[in-house]
């Protein structure tokens, strides 16, 4: 499912991935693991939110396009937020071809290093874990763990 489509299933966890995945400067950051040929690869991505969904541009002939291309699965884990909290997704990808969509996901970009001709991809969400901790710094800090998956 898209990213709106995630936010309106999961409202409090998607709020919690928004956060922990924009920086200060409103750019998005994590790390995208893809499996290639037997191998995994995890790179730093800047995903970009753009109407009600999830892109990531990738450079043409990286590890990770192809990857994407191929297989499609991918995970994609913020940085730790305060107190080590966390949050990851995981779905499928699909490579966007439509030059109107490619427009609006390049002018939703903010941060300049990007080759238009690049890839773009479409993140759906299938699963999503934020991990947030209580009682921090108590001897009985314990992880809380909320898990989204869509019902089957």
């Amino acid at each position: 499912m898209r990213w709106g489509d995630f936010e309106h299933a999961a409202a409090e966890i998607a709020a919690a991935g928004r956060r922990l995945l924009t920086g200060p400067d409103g750019v998005a950051i994590g790390f995208l693991a893809t499996v290639g040929d037997g191998s995994v690869h995890i790179s730093p991505v800047c995903p970009i939110f753009c109407r009600s969904s999830l892109f990531l541009i990738a450079v043409e002939g990286s590890p990770k396009t192809s990857d994407l291309r191929i297989r499609g699965a991918y995970a994609l884990h913020a940085f730790l937020g305060q107190n080590d909290e966390e949050f990851q997704i995981a779905g499928r990808a699909a490579e966007i071809v439509d030059a109107e969509e490619r427009a609006d996901v390049h002018g939703s970009v903010r941060f300049a290093a990007f080759n238009r001709s690049d890839p773009i991809f479409a993140l759906d969400v299938d699963r999503a874990l934020w991990v947030y901790w209580e009682r921090v710094g108590q001897p009985d800090t314990k992880a809380v763990r909320r898990r989204w998956a869509p019902a089957s």
